[in-house]
């Protein structure tokens, strides 16, 4: 079997509850952040449309929740910038890629914290015994600018509109829910 693909964004906190879906199936994914939709194709974000949001906000508690986590709505609500994900592939480039993930989700989703804060990801990594370097250093890396290009390139692949979104065994999922779908073809 190969290794499944998962696609996760910081902002999404259903990105969060596929990673811990995950986690705690044991399963280990190749992790790509997800920048958008392939080029051309629209974005649906759920803070553009008032009952999307509604529901959204309605449901992000009860599937927390459901998966007995805590729950800190993020201020500012949508993430500036591209710097955690920098941070996520510098860390993946550590062997952290996962751990970075994960931790920075739940910082942001289960207390609330501004992920485009450097400190704050200077934390996550420093509690993952990682050295993060600084701002000027994670944004003039060419090796991270080729990182984030290689995800962005396998947004198209994959055909990936969503998130979060996970792709194994030539199988496609889409939202956390499916994650559970997944996880059961591993258990026939």
């Amino acid at each position: 079997m190969t290794e499944p693909v998962c696609f996760f964004a910081f902002r999404s906190p259903y990105s969060r509850l596929g990673l811990h879906k995950l986690q705690r199936a044991g399963i280990v994914a190749r992790l790509f952040p997800f920048t958008g939709p392939p080029d051309g194709v629209p974005f649906f974000n759920p803070t553009d449309s008032k009952p999307k949001l509604d529901y959204y906000l309605e449901d992000i508690p009860r599937m927390t929740a459901r998966m007995d986590l805590p729950l800190g709505f993020p201020e500012p609500f949508e993430i500036r910038g591209d710097l955690p994900q920098r941070a996520f592939h510098w860390a993946d480039r550590q062997g952290q890629g996962f751990a970075f993930a994960l931790a920075a989700s739940d910082a942001r989703w289960g207390e609330g914290r501004d992920l485009a804060d450097p400190s704050v990801l200077t934390e996550i990594a420093a509690g993952l015994g990682l050295d993060l370097p600084g701002v000027d250093t994670l944004k003039g890396d060419p090796e991270l600018e080729t990182d984030m290009e290689t995800a962005r390139a396998f947004v198209a692949d994959y055909g990936v509109f969503g998130v979060p979104f996970l792709v194994a065994g030539g199988a496609k999922y889409w939202g956390q829910d499916r994650f559970d779908l997944y996880l059961e073809t591993l258990t026939r």
